[in-house]
């Protein structure tokens, strides 16, 4: 589910952002929306669904049984757009998303509880230059043709976690992501795009005293995605550019056609919390393996792309609360290391593309609250250090570059009784990311976000707008984001 959950960032301004976003793990139930109105800052602002424990900080299952502080339901409605023409070469010019969902959770008894989410959303990427697919950049085998036109893709997403005490000290989880949608082009060669998305989520957790928990992750991962051509209503036969790598293609003309991409995979992860009246730490391992394959034909499929994607995740996460301060300081760190590499099943000997990635990250943040004034202020500060390579080999092109990445983060929050809360924040990036190193050198990001919620007996109202602006020196090209969320919130 989380991809179709990110389509409102289709393009790549967006949509790397949170990919390597190297300090703030986003929280998962209800993805934060008083941390995200507050400029993204989640190191050390504590907040319900910014909790540093194994679900918010990891999404084990088996924690929510101690996660539980109550039965709330929720609807949500959210418009998204991005637009600009500082992109990647295959990316719309204009993405627009919009979904309502509905979300809550329950405890079914005094060992069990499950949360669960459903949502109904509309991507429509507009002026799509060429690419056949619904994510261009998932790996170095991709389809072209010569138009330009519009994508609209319709669908509906899941998702659940449910955990269950099998003692006081040990508990077991289970949940799953699934996703599917479909979209048409409106103009030649009109393909339809059949998106089918499912990822386990299994967890343990055992509670070695009070002050530590031990956990463990699983999650299998399938996504398919299915390209079907048929007669065209011009009447042509559809002419379709097949690549593997920048350079390296093959050109097919037909009438009818099914193309069939499927990824599967997992990840398994090792979970360590600890925590005491002031200090708060938590440690996250996870290897992720996928190998993502494709066929080609209707009547006799053939194997012609094989892509695998390897990586050693390691974050950790540390809060401390001063003594009789209100106030909160963070630290966080990532390292990481990724590697993909492509070859072609008729040649299995020959190397295509290799994709290696390392990222280092330091960050720190504070959050003090000013108790005259009722009014909290946070601040992040990350520091991203990437070592990319992008070497397509059948294109003779060898990419390098060592990138230092600056993240800055400022949010304040005035409340008041309990009942309403004014927000606004700001994000700086100075340097957005790339994994297949297509987007322009040295865009920087500022995102200025804006909300405020308010509350009356058993209901409350929580909003945001969002504007951001992806620039570069000596350009005159430029990303925006426009965003605004509405969520209902009634507790049982």
């Amino acid at each position: 589910m989380e991809r179709y959950l990110r389509m409102r960032s289709a393009c790549i301004i967006t949509a790397v952002s949170l990919l390597f976003v190297a300090a703030g793990v986003s929280p998962l139930r209800g993805e934060g929306i008083r941390t995200s109105t507050m400029g993204n800052c989640s190191i050390a602002l504590d907040d319900e669904n910014n909790r540093l424990n194994p679900y918010d900080f990891g999404r084990n299952p088996a924690f929510l049984i101690y996660d539980f502080d109550g039965e709330w339901i929720r609807m949500r409605l959210n418009a998204d757009e991005e637009s600009g023409e500082l992109k990647r070469p295959y990316d719309p010019l204009f993405s627009k998303n919009t979904y309502a969902s509905f979300e809550g959770n329950k405890r079914l008894n005094d060992r069990q509880v499950a949360w669960g989410a459903f949502q109904y959303g509309q991507l429509w990427q507009r002026e799509q230059a060429r690419s056949l697919e619904l994510d261009p950049y998932n790996d170095p085998f991709y389809l072209t043709d010569a138009t330009k036109g519009d994508f609209v893709y319709y669908g509906p997403s899941a998702k659940v976690d449910y955990s269950v005490a099998i003692t006081p000290r040990v508990a077991l989880g289970a949940g799953f992501n699934y996703e599917i949608s479909t979209g048409l082009k409106d103009v030649y060669t009109r393909p339809q795009v059949i998106h089918n998305y499912f990822k386990g989520n299994l967890g343990v957790l055992v509670e070695a005293n009070e002050h530590w928990f031990l956990g463990l992750t699983g999650r299998p991962l399938r996504v398919q995605n299915r390209t079907e051509f048929a007669k065209t209503d011009e009447g042509y036969d559809n002419q379709i550019f097949r690549y593997a790598g920048d350079s390296l293609y093959e050109v097919r003309s037909f009438t009818s056609y099914s193309i069939r991409e499927i990824l599967r995979g997992g990840e398994v992860g090792v979970q360590n919390f600890f925590k005491s009246d002031r200090v708060t730490i938590g440690t996250i391992f996870t290897y992720y393996l996928a190998v993502n394959k494709s066929r080609y034909g209707s009547t006799s499929p053939e194997e012609v792309s094989y892509f695998q994607d390897k990586s050693y995740d390691f974050k950790f996460l540390a809060r401390y609360t001063p003594k009789s301060i209100p106030l909160v300081l963070g630290l966080s760190g990532r390292s990481m290391d990724q590697d993909g590499w492509a070859k072609r099943p008729r040649f299995p000997s020959v190397l295509l593309y290799d994709n290696p990635i390392k990222l280092r990250s330091l960050g720190a943040g504070a959050s003090y609250f000013i108790q005259p004034l009722r009014v909290t202020i946070s601040g992040d500060y990350v520091l991203n250090a990437y070592d990319i390579e992008a070497n397509d080999f059948a294109a003779n092109n060898f990419v390098h570059r060592d990138i230092t990445q600056n993240i800055g983060r400022f949010g304040v929050e005035y409340s008041a009784y309990n009942v309403y809360s004014i927000r606004g924040g700001v994000e700086v990036t100075d340097y957005l990311i790339d994994r297949w190193l297509k987007l322009p050198t040295n865009i920087d990001r500022y995102r200025f976000t804006a909300g405020g919620s308010y509350s009356w007996h058993l209901w409350q109202i929580e909003a945001q707008l969002l504007y951001a602006r992806g620039t570069r020196e000596d350009d005159e090209r430029d990303q925006r984001d426009l965003s605004g969320i509405l969520w209902f919130t009634r507790l049982q």
